[in-house]
């Protein structure tokens, strides 16, 4: 595999991780103008005990039809729209092949510990008041039936920084851990499209013990659990076949992990050995009941979920032999 360029999240010093929780976050309100410090991830405590089926979210929050039509959204590469349901919750609905894999993608990152957004996959459903759609008309019938929808729930609680933008290469845990854990993860879920900003965003998050955050996420996880196919070849998502095929860990030299990462950010292929050794303790609590919790979550057909679970444990083994 030729890359142009390499980026190794190691180039900084290391420093004392500031990707513990609520222990330093800022009680909303109070004086002063320093800004909460940046969080990648939280303290994942006790993996092998999270439910990947709901992961942030709740069977009492997720959204509840009949639904309301709000508006279209035109942004983006996926047909979406804004939706309120009966419980005047409003959702950001997306439809299209990322459908699944955004579910999948999502409950496997808040599984190790990475923030992000409250998603719900509904298998179907209808919209009333639906008018004449620019991009989501084929999903939804004259009645405003549907099938195979990504719901996002927009929190009161929960705003998107505008003006604070991120990527791989620019973001304050350049050096630590926690990013080589999240670039390890990215080649995992065979994420090919993890280009910043735009599919990353910066969220201030209000606590329910009253304390702000701002929290650093990847935003768009539905270019995953497909062919990272290289900058100029095809891509593909939500693809078993493709996804079995793609390898993992290439080798490991001079202290560091080379990752067969092949996506649009070709750089993005090594981390240190140390670095991956941390998160081999954290993902390895996984158990392949938990995982397959997650792709039924996504709605996964039986033979896909069987699959992709067992292709996601052999990728937690072969981390692990290379850390050995």
């Amino acid at each position: 595999m030729h890359h142009s360029s390499r980026w190794i999240p190691a180039a900084a010093p290391m420093v004392i991780c500031l990707s513990v929780i609520s222990a330093n976050a800022q009680p909303v309100g109070t004086s002063g103008t320093a800004d909460p410090p940046p969080l990648l991830r939280e303290d994942a405590g006790s993996v092998s005990s999270r439910d990947l089926f709901w992961g942030v979210g709740t069977a009492e929050r997720a959204p509840q039809g009949p639904f309301k039509f709000i508006e279209e959204k035109t942004n983006g590469t996926q047909p979406k729209i804004v939706v309120s349901d009966s419980s005047g919750v409003t959702w950001d609905v997306k439809f299209g092949s990322e459908a699944h894999a955004e579910i999948a993608a999502s409950r496997l990152m808040h599984a190790v510990g990475y923030y992000t957004e409250e998603l719900y996959f509904v298998p179907s459903g209808r919209v009333d008041g639906v008018p004449t759609l620019r991009r989501a008309g084929e999903h939804l019938d004259a009645a405003g039936a549907f099938s195979n929808g990504r719901f996002s729930r927009r929190d009161p609680n929960v705003t998107v920084a505008k003006k604070e933008e991120w990527s791989f290469r620019e973001n304050p845990f350049l050096g630590q851990k926690e990013l080589s854990g999240l670039v390890i993860m990215m080649t995992m879920l065979n994420n090919w499209d993890i280009r910043g900003p735009s599919n990353n965003a910066v969220v201030h998050a209000k606590t329910p013990a009253g304390l702000q955050e701002r929290r650093y996420l990847v935003s768009d996880l539905g270019a995953t659990f497909g062919r990272m196919g290289g900058r100029l070849s095809n891509h593909s998502k939500w693809k078993l076949e493709d996804y079995r095929a793609e390898g993992f860990i290439e080798k490991v030299e001079s202290g560091m992990v080379h990752l067969d990462y092949d996506g649009i950010d070709s750089g993005m292929d090594r981390v240190p050995l140390e670095h991956a050794r941390w998160f081999a303790t954290i993902v390895s609590q996984l158990t392949s009941e938990q995982v397959r919790r997650a792709f039924d979550a996504a709605g996964a057909a039986p033979e896909e979920a069987d699959g992709f679970t067992k292709r996601f444990m052999e990728k937690i083994a072969e981390l692990q032999a290379a850390v050995r």
